[in-house]
Order: structure tokens, then C-alpha cells, then sequence
């Protein structure tokens, strides 16, 4: 981990992936253990952003195949969860742009899990909430969405930075702004 990365701030993922590259004995097991540990929240991030499961799947191979060739080549890499992520937003920027039409973003299935019991009236009223959210982040631009989603996935708001190339205090004012224009349209269209 980097040199202002304090043990008191460490989530037990990024416990768990100091303690696997020091402990494996090969460059391929440290690699293999990391895939295994980040493998899912790489391919949710990617299949959000790009929203194709095959993209998605063939672009989180591609981040561990770097992170080998990287590693391999004797390159250092201070905090690996963001590095991982690093790559994983670069590559599905290149991808976006290999796209001769972006498709919006599709929240359809995001978060529906909706309790039987409510009457007519709640149900009407969630589902026109849930319309509301729709529009609100059909509206947000590609970089606005892919902070949510690092956010979503846990990462913390340096570690946004840093994959985003943005200042912590920039991340910070822009991502809230993002989150009370949200909450102030799906509150109040």
C-alpha cells in the first residue's frame, strides 16, 4: 500500500490483498488470489458502465492480464484495489469511444426489489419515484455515473480520485452535487 495509506483506514479487502501479495510465493498466485478477490466488483463496475455482459467479462480479464504484465515487468503498484480499477475505467473509456452511439444508461433492473404488500397508491407513487431516478441518471453524463458506480462498488473517495485523475476536494464538491441534484429531482420533479 502507498505511504500515506494508514493501517487504521484499511477496509479488510485491502487487508486481505496486503496480506495475499506478501504471502504468495509466485507472481502468478499473488495475480490469481488478487483476480479472485476483485474479480466480481471489476465485472459489476464494468457491466454497469458499459451495460454488455460479454464487454464486461472479456474487459475484467484484460485488467488482470495488465496487472500480471505490469507486476511482471517489475513496475510497482502501491494501493492494488485502485490500480485494478484504474484500468478497468480506462478500458471501458476506450471501449465507450470504439462505440459509434453510447447507449443511455439503463437503471430498469438497478435496485427494483419492491415489497408485494404495499397498496395501489405506494406502488403508484414508488413507481413513479423509480421513473424519476430514471430520468435523473439518464441525464447524468458518463463521467458523473462512473463516480456513483466506483462509489457503489466501496471505493473510497481518494482512491475515486486517483482513478479519475481528479483532486480529493474536487471529487468530493463534484460528487455531492451530483448526489443532491438526484435526490432534489427524484424529490421533486
Amino acid at each position: 500500500m502507498g505511504p500515506n495509506y494508514s493501517a487504521s483506514k484499511e477496509l479488510p479487502l485491502d487487508r486481505e490483498l496486503l496480506f495475499t501479495l506478501r504471502n504468495a510465493s509466485t507472481l502468478k498466485q499473488k495475480v490469481t488470489k488478487v483476480f479472485e478477490l476483485l474479480r466480481d466488483p471489476v465485472y459489476r463496475y464494468l457491466f454497469r458502465v458499459l451495460d454488455n455482459p460479454g464487454e464486461a467479462e472479456d474487459l475484467t480479464q484484460e485488467v488482470f492480464l495488465r496487472l500480471y504484465s505490469c507486476l511482471h515487468k517489475g513496475q510497482a503498484v502501491g494501493n492494488i484495489r485502485a490500480w485494478v480499477f484504474r484500468v478497468a475505467h480506462n478500458l471501458a473509456i476506450d471501449q465507450q469511444r470504439k462505440k459509434v452511439l453510447l447507449e443511455p444508461f439503463d437503471s430498469v433492473n438497478w435496485g427494483q426489489s419492491q415489497d408485494p404488500g404495499p397498496g395501489a397508491e405506494e406502488r403508484v407513487l414508488a413507481e413513479e419515484q423509480h421513473h424519476r431516478l430514471q430520468r435523473a441518471l439518464a441525464q447524468l453524463s458518463s463521467q458523473e455515473k462512473q463516480c456513483l458506480e466506483l462509489r457503489a462498488e466501496g471505493l473510497s473517495y481518494q482512491e475515486i480520485a486517483e482513478i479519475l485523475e481528479m483532486r480529493l476536494p474536487t471529487l468530493v464538491k463534484y460528487l455531492g452535487r451530483v448526489i443532491k441534484r438526484l435526490v432534489r429531482e427524484v424529490a421533486h420533479d
